[in-house]
Protein backbone atom coordinates (compact mmCIF):
# COMPACT_ATOMS: atom_id res chain seq x y z
CA UNK A 1 0.00 0.00 0.00
CA UNK A 2 1.33 3.28 -1.21
CA UNK A 3 1.42 6.33 1.62
CA UNK A 4 0.40 8.92 -0.76
CA UNK A 5 -1.53 11.30 -1.08
CA UNK A 6 -2.53 13.71 -3.69
CA UNK A 7 -3.93 16.87 -3.98
CA UNK A 8 -6.67 16.86 -7.63
CA UNK A 9 -9.15 19.42 -8.40
CA UNK A 10 -12.61 18.25 -8.32
CA UNK A 11 -13.66 20.14 -11.54
CA UNK A 12 -10.46 18.99 -13.80
CA UNK A 13 -8.03 16.61 -12.38
CA UNK A 14 -5.08 19.13 -12.47
CA UNK A 15 -2.83 19.16 -9.45
CA UNK A 16 -4.21 21.55 -6.61
CA UNK A 17 -2.08 23.83 -4.88
CA UNK A 18 -1.93 25.88 -1.76
CA UNK A 19 -1.90 30.33 -2.50
CA UNK A 20 -0.59 31.96 0.21
CA UNK A 21 -2.59 35.17 -0.76
CA UNK A 22 -5.98 33.52 -0.97
CA UNK A 23 -5.63 30.85 2.20
CA UNK A 24 -7.05 28.61 -0.06
CA UNK A 25 -6.26 25.34 -2.51
CA UNK A 26 -6.24 26.78 -6.50
CA UNK A 27 -6.33 25.25 -9.14
CA UNK A 28 -3.94 26.95 -11.86
CA UNK A 29 -5.31 24.70 -14.88
CA UNK A 30 -9.69 25.73 -14.52
CA UNK A 31 -9.00 28.72 -11.42
CA UNK A 32 -11.29 26.67 -9.10
CA UNK A 33 -10.57 26.74 -5.87
CA UNK A 34 -10.95 25.12 -2.65
CA UNK A 35 -11.53 25.77 1.40
CA UNK A 36 -9.36 24.29 3.85
CA UNK A 37 -11.58 23.65 6.92
CA UNK A 38 -10.37 24.90 10.38
CA UNK A 39 -11.71 22.70 12.69
CA UNK A 40 -9.16 21.19 15.05
CA UNK A 41 -7.18 22.51 17.91
CA UNK A 42 -3.01 22.20 18.39
CA UNK A 43 -2.58 19.77 20.92
CA UNK A 44 1.23 18.48 21.56
CA UNK A 45 2.77 15.27 20.15
CA UNK A 46 4.07 13.22 23.18
CA UNK A 47 7.35 11.52 22.12
CA UNK A 48 8.14 9.92 25.66
CA UNK A 49 9.75 6.62 24.55
CA UNK A 50 9.53 7.28 21.05
CA UNK A 51 12.75 5.69 19.24
CA UNK A 52 13.59 8.33 16.28
CA UNK A 53 16.44 6.40 15.27
CA UNK A 54 14.25 3.33 14.15
CA UNK A 55 12.52 4.92 11.25
CA UNK A 56 15.66 6.47 9.58
CA UNK A 57 17.91 3.24 10.43
CA UNK A 58 16.56 2.31 6.62
CA UNK A 59 16.57 5.40 5.02
CA UNK A 60 20.13 7.24 5.51
CA UNK A 61 22.07 6.54 3.05
CA UNK A 62 22.41 8.54 -0.08
CA UNK A 63 22.25 5.82 -2.57
CA UNK A 64 18.68 5.77 -3.97
CA UNK A 65 18.56 1.60 -3.68
CA UNK A 66 18.32 2.60 -0.05
CA UNK A 67 15.75 5.18 0.06
CA UNK A 68 11.55 4.95 0.18
CA UNK A 69 10.10 4.49 -3.02
CA UNK A 70 6.44 5.64 -3.86
CA UNK A 71 4.17 5.42 -6.52
CA UNK A 72 2.48 8.36 -8.09
CA UNK A 73 -1.44 7.93 -7.92
CA UNK A 74 -1.93 9.62 -11.24
CA UNK A 75 0.57 8.18 -13.84
CA UNK A 76 1.78 5.16 -11.87
CA UNK A 77 5.27 6.18 -12.12
CA UNK A 78 8.15 5.60 -8.93
CA UNK A 79 8.91 8.07 -6.97
CA UNK A 80 12.38 8.57 -4.98
CA UNK A 81 11.84 10.21 -1.79
CA UNK A 82 14.85 10.73 0.90
CA UNK A 83 14.41 9.72 4.80
CA UNK A 84 13.71 13.79 5.30
CA UNK A 85 10.95 14.42 2.86
CA UNK A 86 7.66 15.06 3.22
CA UNK A 87 6.19 16.24 -0.06
CA UNK A 88 7.56 15.72 -2.99
CA UNK A 89 6.36 16.68 -7.23
CA UNK A 90 5.85 13.55 -9.39
CA UNK A 91 8.77 14.36 -12.59
CA UNK A 92 6.85 12.87 -15.06
CA UNK A 93 3.28 14.44 -14.23
CA UNK A 94 3.96 17.67 -12.46
CA UNK A 95 1.77 15.71 -9.44
CA UNK A 96 2.04 17.48 -5.77
CA UNK A 97 2.33 14.01 -3.35
CA UNK A 98 2.05 14.10 0.26
CA UNK A 99 3.98 11.33 1.74
CA UNK A 100 1.69 10.21 4.26
CA UNK A 101 3.72 7.93 6.17
CA UNK A 102 5.97 11.13 7.22
CA UNK A 103 3.45 12.42 8.56
CA UNK A 104 1.08 10.21 10.39
CA UNK A 105 1.01 8.44 14.19
CA UNK A 106 3.92 10.51 16.05
CA UNK A 107 5.62 11.75 13.40
CA UNK A 108 2.08 13.75 13.18
CA UNK A 109 2.65 17.50 13.37
CA UNK A 110 0.83 19.71 15.95
CA UNK A 111 0.34 22.41 13.75
CA UNK A 112 1.37 24.18 10.65
CA UNK A 113 1.78 28.06 10.36
CA UNK A 114 0.67 28.63 6.20
CA UNK A 115 2.75 30.71 3.78
CA UNK A 116 1.61 34.31 3.71
CA UNK A 117 3.95 35.74 0.94
CA UNK A 118 4.04 34.29 -2.43
CA UNK A 119 6.77 33.97 -4.28
CA UNK A 120 5.59 37.07 -6.80
CA UNK A 121 6.01 39.28 -3.66
CA UNK A 122 9.63 38.28 -2.80
CA UNK A 123 11.75 40.69 -5.29
CA UNK A 124 9.98 43.63 -3.12
CA UNK A 125 11.40 41.59 -0.27
CA UNK A 126 14.71 41.92 -1.55
CA UNK A 127 14.17 44.93 -2.50
CA UNK A 128 13.88 46.04 1.33
CA UNK A 129 16.65 44.04 2.14
CA UNK A 130 19.51 45.82 0.21
CA UNK A 131 18.28 49.18 0.11
CA UNK A 132 20.77 51.62 1.02
CA UNK A 133 23.63 48.90 1.53
CA UNK A 134 25.94 51.10 -0.49
CA UNK A 135 28.75 48.95 -0.67
CA UNK A 136 27.01 46.06 -2.02
CA UNK A 137 28.30 44.77 -5.55
CA UNK A 138 26.40 46.02 -8.74
CA UNK A 139 23.83 43.35 -9.85
CA UNK A 140 24.35 41.06 -7.11
CA UNK A 141 20.74 40.75 -6.52
CA UNK A 142 19.83 40.68 -10.78
CA UNK A 143 17.53 37.98 -12.06
CA UNK A 144 20.25 36.18 -12.99
CA UNK A 145 22.42 35.84 -10.16
CA UNK A 146 19.40 34.62 -7.95
CA UNK A 147 19.26 30.89 -8.12
CA UNK A 148 15.71 28.16 -7.75
CA UNK A 149 14.07 30.13 -5.44
CA UNK A 150 12.24 27.26 -3.25
CA UNK A 151 9.15 27.57 -0.57
CA UNK A 152 9.55 24.95 2.00
CA UNK A 153 7.86 23.58 5.30
CA UNK A 154 10.86 23.46 7.82
CA UNK A 155 10.61 21.36 10.75
CA UNK A 156 10.92 23.19 13.93
CA UNK A 157 10.27 22.40 17.85
CA UNK A 158 8.86 25.24 19.87
CA UNK A 159 9.54 24.84 23.26
CA UNK A 160 7.84 26.26 26.03
CA UNK A 161 8.94 26.00 29.89
CA UNK A 162 9.02 27.81 32.96
CA UNK A 163 13.11 28.98 34.63
CA UNK A 164 13.47 29.50 38.42
CA UNK A 165 15.83 29.77 41.34
CA UNK A 166 18.25 32.65 42.68
CA UNK A 167 20.78 34.84 41.63
CA UNK A 168 23.36 36.15 43.66
CA UNK A 169 25.57 39.56 42.58
CA UNK A 170 27.67 42.38 43.88
CA UNK A 171 27.69 45.47 42.78
CA UNK A 172 28.58 49.37 44.82
CA UNK A 173 27.24 52.80 44.72
CA UNK A 174 28.97 55.81 44.78
CA UNK A 175 28.29 59.35 45.78
CA UNK A 176 30.51 62.41 46.45
CA UNK A 177 29.84 65.02 48.74
CA UNK A 178 32.31 68.21 49.40
CA UNK A 179 34.04 68.61 53.19
CA UNK A 180 35.61 72.60 53.19
CA UNK A 181 38.24 72.15 50.11
CA UNK A 182 37.85 68.53 49.74
CA UNK A 183 35.24 66.33 47.51
CA UNK A 184 35.04 63.05 49.72
CA UNK A 185 33.79 60.05 47.44
CA UNK A 186 32.22 57.11 49.33
CA UNK A 187 31.52 53.84 47.70
CA UNK A 188 29.41 51.18 49.57
CA UNK A 189 29.67 47.19 48.42
CA UNK A 190 26.33 45.22 48.55
CA UNK A 191 25.81 41.61 48.47
CA UNK A 192 22.53 41.12 46.14
CA UNK A 193 20.17 38.29 45.65
CA UNK A 194 16.98 38.07 43.05
CA UNK A 195 14.09 35.55 42.89
CA UNK A 196 13.64 34.64 39.22
CA UNK A 197 10.48 32.92 37.74
CA UNK A 198 9.98 33.52 34.10
CA UNK A 199 7.80 32.02 31.73
CA UNK A 200 8.45 31.58 27.81
CA UNK A 201 6.49 29.93 25.54
CA UNK A 202 7.00 29.02 21.75
CA UNK A 203 10.62 29.46 21.63
CA UNK A 204 11.25 28.19 18.15
CA UNK A 205 13.88 25.82 17.15
CA UNK A 206 15.10 24.26 13.89
CA UNK A 207 14.70 20.25 13.79
CA UNK A 208 16.78 20.14 10.40
CA UNK A 209 20.14 19.56 10.59
CA UNK A 210 20.43 20.47 6.60
CA UNK A 211 19.83 23.97 7.02
CA UNK A 212 22.00 26.32 8.88
CA UNK A 213 20.85 27.32 12.69
CA UNK A 214 21.72 30.82 12.41
CA UNK A 215 19.61 31.70 8.97
CA UNK A 216 16.86 30.10 10.97
CA UNK A 217 17.26 31.87 14.14
CA UNK A 218 17.81 34.77 12.16
CA UNK A 219 14.35 34.71 10.72
CA UNK A 220 12.46 34.79 13.95
CA UNK A 221 9.63 35.97 15.02
CA UNK A 222 7.02 33.52 13.49
CA UNK A 223 3.61 35.00 14.82
CA UNK A 224 2.07 31.11 16.60
CA UNK A 225 -1.45 32.53 16.85
CA UNK A 226 -1.59 32.28 13.32
CA UNK A 227 -0.53 28.51 13.45
CA UNK A 228 -3.23 26.22 11.51
CA UNK A 229 -4.11 22.50 12.89
CA UNK A 230 -2.01 20.41 10.73
CA UNK A 231 -3.64 19.43 7.28
CA UNK A 232 -1.54 18.41 4.55
CA UNK A 233 -3.67 20.15 2.26
CA UNK A 234 -1.46 23.42 3.66
CA UNK A 235 1.96 21.32 1.88
CA UNK A 236 0.28 21.44 -1.66
CA UNK A 237 3.03 22.99 -4.10
CA UNK A 238 5.47 23.33 -1.27
CA UNK A 239 8.49 20.96 -0.17
CA UNK A 240 8.10 20.05 3.14
CA UNK A 241 10.43 18.00 5.68
CA UNK A 242 10.46 16.01 8.78
CA UNK A 243 12.21 16.97 11.36
CA UNK A 244 15.91 14.77 11.58
CA UNK A 245 17.14 16.00 14.55
CA UNK A 246 14.86 15.01 17.72
CA UNK A 247 13.33 17.26 20.51
CA UNK A 248 16.15 16.13 23.48
CA UNK A 249 18.84 17.18 20.47
CA UNK A 250 17.62 20.67 20.35
CA UNK A 251 16.28 21.38 23.82
CA UNK A 252 19.67 22.54 24.98
CA UNK A 253 19.69 25.62 22.66
CA UNK A 254 16.32 26.18 24.20
CA UNK A 255 17.23 25.76 27.51
CA UNK A 256 20.31 28.70 26.91
CA UNK A 257 18.27 30.94 25.62
CA UNK A 258 15.38 30.80 28.33
CA UNK A 259 18.14 30.91 30.97
CA UNK A 260 20.16 33.87 29.36
CA UNK A 261 17.17 36.01 28.81
CA UNK A 262 16.09 35.16 32.59
CA UNK A 263 19.57 36.33 33.75
CA UNK A 264 19.50 39.95 31.53
CA UNK A 265 15.70 40.13 33.15
CA UNK A 266 16.95 39.82 36.49
CA UNK A 267 19.88 41.95 35.68
CA UNK A 268 17.76 44.44 34.43
CA UNK A 269 16.11 45.34 37.86
CA UNK A 270 19.07 46.12 40.11
CA UNK A 271 18.86 49.84 39.31
CA UNK A 272 20.98 52.02 41.03
CA UNK A 273 23.94 49.85 41.78
CA UNK A 274 27.11 50.70 39.39
CA UNK A 275 28.86 47.50 38.42
CA UNK A 276 26.87 44.57 39.17
CA UNK A 277 28.88 41.29 38.88
CA UNK A 278 27.04 37.64 39.04
CA UNK A 279 28.35 35.61 42.02
CA UNK A 280 26.61 32.75 42.18
CA UNK A 281 22.74 31.36 42.58
CA UNK A 282 21.24 28.86 40.32
CA UNK A 283 18.37 28.36 37.64
CA UNK A 284 16.47 25.57 36.60
CA UNK A 285 14.45 24.94 33.81
CA UNK A 286 11.45 22.85 32.77
CA UNK A 287 10.06 22.17 29.11
CA UNK A 288 7.82 20.95 26.80
CA UNK A 289 7.81 21.09 23.24
CA UNK A 290 5.38 20.73 20.30
CA UNK A 291 6.02 19.83 16.62
CA UNK A 292 5.23 22.39 13.87
CA UNK A 293 5.93 22.83 10.34
CA UNK A 294 7.01 26.79 9.43
CA UNK A 295 6.78 28.57 6.17
CA UNK A 296 10.70 29.49 4.79
CA UNK A 297 11.91 30.42 1.20
CA UNK A 298 15.50 29.01 0.50
CA UNK A 299 17.53 30.66 -1.85
CA UNK A 300 21.07 30.91 -3.13
CA UNK A 301 23.43 33.67 -5.17
CA UNK A 302 26.61 32.57 -6.16
CA UNK A 303 28.81 35.71 -6.79
CA UNK A 304 32.33 35.76 -7.85
CA UNK A 305 32.82 32.35 -7.64
CA UNK A 306 31.04 31.79 -3.79
CA UNK A 307 27.93 31.03 -3.02
CA UNK A 308 25.49 33.32 -0.52
CA UNK A 309 22.59 31.65 1.13
CA UNK A 310 19.28 33.51 1.79
CA UNK A 311 16.32 32.52 3.65
CA UNK A 312 12.59 34.47 3.53
CA UNK A 313 10.37 34.00 6.08
CA UNK A 314 7.15 33.12 4.26
CA UNK A 315 4.86 34.31 7.40
CA UNK A 316 6.67 37.66 7.56
CA UNK A 317 8.82 38.56 4.44
CA UNK A 318 11.67 39.03 6.69
CA UNK A 319 14.84 38.63 4.79
CA UNK A 320 18.08 36.97 6.17
CA UNK A 321 21.86 36.27 4.42
CA UNK A 322 25.27 37.23 4.63
CA UNK A 323 26.07 40.18 1.90
CA UNK A 324 29.69 40.39 0.06
CA UNK A 325 31.31 43.62 0.26
CA UNK A 326 32.74 44.94 -2.98
CA UNK A 327 36.41 46.41 -2.73
CA UNK A 328 36.09 48.64 -5.84
CA UNK A 329 32.93 50.30 -4.36
CA UNK A 330 33.84 49.98 -0.71
CA UNK A 331 37.41 51.82 -1.85
CA UNK A 332 35.68 54.62 -3.91
CA UNK A 333 33.68 54.96 -0.96
CA UNK A 334 36.17 55.21 1.41
CA UNK A 335 37.75 58.28 -0.69
CA UNK A 336 34.31 59.79 -0.78
CA UNK A 337 33.97 59.87 2.96
CA UNK A 338 37.69 61.33 3.46
CA UNK A 339 37.17 63.58 0.39
CA UNK A 340 34.09 64.81 2.10
CA UNK A 341 35.91 64.82 5.51
CA UNK A 342 39.41 66.57 4.15
CA UNK A 343 36.70 69.13 2.67
CA UNK A 344 34.75 69.65 6.04
CA UNK A 345 38.27 70.54 7.84
CA UNK A 346 39.39 72.81 5.22
CA UNK A 347 36.63 75.21 4.94
CA UNK A 348 36.71 75.20 9.65
CA UNK A 349 40.55 75.69 8.72
CA UNK A 350 39.73 78.95 6.61
CA UNK A 351 37.02 80.15 8.47
CA UNK A 352 39.39 80.09 11.52
CA UNK A 353 42.06 82.21 9.42
CA UNK A 354 39.43 84.54 8.26
CA UNK A 355 38.36 85.36 11.60
CA UNK A 356 41.94 85.60 12.71
CA UNK A 357 42.31 88.08 10.03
Amino acid sequence: MDHVMEQKCASCGAPLRFDPQQGRLVCDSCGATQKIPDELDIGSVDLTGFDFNAITENATDADAENLPIYNCLSCGAEVIASAEQITTTCPYCGNNIVLTDKVSGKLRPDGVVPFRIDQKALPDALNRFYKGKALLPRNFFSEHSVGKVTGVYVPFWLFSGQVEGKLRFRAETVSTHREGDYVVTTTHHFQLQRDADLRFTDIPVDGSGRIDDKLMDSLEPFHMAEAKPFDMRYLAGFAADRFDRAKDDVADRAKRRMVVSTESAVESTLTGYINPRRAGGSLRASMSARYLLLPVYLFSITHGGKSYEFAVNGQTGKVVGTLPVSRSVSTRYFLLRMGAVAAVVAAAFVAKYMMGA
